[in-house]
């Protein structure tokens, strides 16, 4: 007897983590120079203000949405401009699903997650989503379930 593996539509949103840490780094940036540069330290705050603005709008505008009907579609508002995409989740399609994450992802307990086709093209990389690590293990048991003859 086989277990099927059911794919539940869901919609993931930008973890709010993103903004914590980079108001923090904000913080101990500005901790770190204020022994050498006194008042002036508070232009690393001033600094951190766009960076800010672009966390706020990738939190607020970003979403991938996994439906075993429709694929994976994303909408990713990145600073070049908001990047739309979708791909087909069969295993003919999709070759490896790359499951990483940088320093400051790991430390806000945050992962990766990059989808290589066939063909070798990339989608972009789905950063600073919670769950993303969970729902590569959805997708990978998924995906192995149709492989299978």
């Amino acid at each position: 007897m086989a277990v099927r593996i059911l794919l539940e539509d869901s919609h993931l949103k930008p973890s709010p983590r993103l903004l914590v840490g980079v108001a923090l780094l904000a913080s101990l940036i500005t901790t770190g120079l204020w022994g050498a540069l006194g008042r002036w330290a508070l232009v690393a705050w001033v600094a951190a203000l766009p960076v800010l603005g672009l966390a706020i709008r990738f939190v607020a505008g970003s979403w991938v949405r996994v439906s075993a009907h429709r694929g994976l579609s994303w909408c990713l508002k990145t600073p070049l401009g908001t990047r739309l995409g979708s791909v087909e989740l069969l295993p003919a399609e999709i070759a490896e699903l790359r499951l990483e994450a940088s320093l400051a992802a790991r430390l806000l307990g945050l992962w990766d997650l990059q989808i290589v086709k066939r063909d070798g093209t990339l989608s972009p990389k789905f950063r600073f989503f919670a769950g993303m690590d969970r729902q590569a293990e959805v997708l990978h048991g998924y995906l192995e379930q149709l492989g299978r003859p």
